[in-house]
């Protein structure tokens, strides 16, 4: 269902699911915690740049950053799938614009880890390169994490707890500061 609307539908689902989990009293804005590897890295990166207000901070593991280098990074056997998921740069540059998550840098104002393989031949390192020189550039809070030996995923136990090691770290560091600040 994503095809061809990685930026919208998808999106919008995750927006309601928010706004329902607040509504229910079940989570507050400003203090949800966002994490998504892949595709839900993509959209974590997506979502912190359009919706920046419900969180405190922000976990992409392996997630696209831009559809165009998506698009012109993969082997050009894969370009007629990547036609079907998320366009063609021409034909649907708008689209392709709306739903690239470095569209949104101005609002990404949140701290960010960011978890990349350097081997992932699926979302090339390139991907998260760009975002978090363009974040840093921008005097932004971010964290970034290169696995030297990982593709796209952790294959190895001692990277899986690295990885999982620094997110549980990132997470705790900002919940802790949230509430030092509370208490001021």
């Amino acid at each position: 269902m994503v095809e061809q609307d990685w930026g919208e539908g998808p999106r919008l689902d995750m927006v309601y699911g928010i706004e329902w989990l607040i509504d229910q009293k079940l989570a507050e804005r400003d203090k949800l915690f966002l994490m998504g590897g892949s595709f839900g890295g993509y959209m974590a990166l997506l979502l912190h740049g359009r919706h920046p207000e419900y969180f405190r901070a922000v976990v992409d593991i392996f997630g696209v950053s831009n559809l165009f280098t998506f698009y012109t990074s993969v082997p050009a056997f894969w370009r007629p799938l990547m036609e079907k998921w998320v366009g063609h740069p021409e034909r649907d540059q708008e689209k392709m614009t709306a739903d690239s998550p470095i569209t949104y840098l101005e609002n990404m104002t949140r701290p960010m880890l960011i978890i990349q393989g350097a081997n992932d031949p699926r979302v090339v390192k390139e991907e998260s390169d760009q975002i978090v020189d363009q974040l840093k550039d921008l005097g932004r809070d971010i964290d970034y994490l290169v696995m030297e030996d990982e593709g796209h995923g952790f294959s190895k136990q001692e990277n899986k707890v690295m990885a999982f090691t620094a997110i549980f770290s990132f997470f705790e560091k900002h919940r802790l500061s949230a509430a030092a600040g509370a208490l001021e």
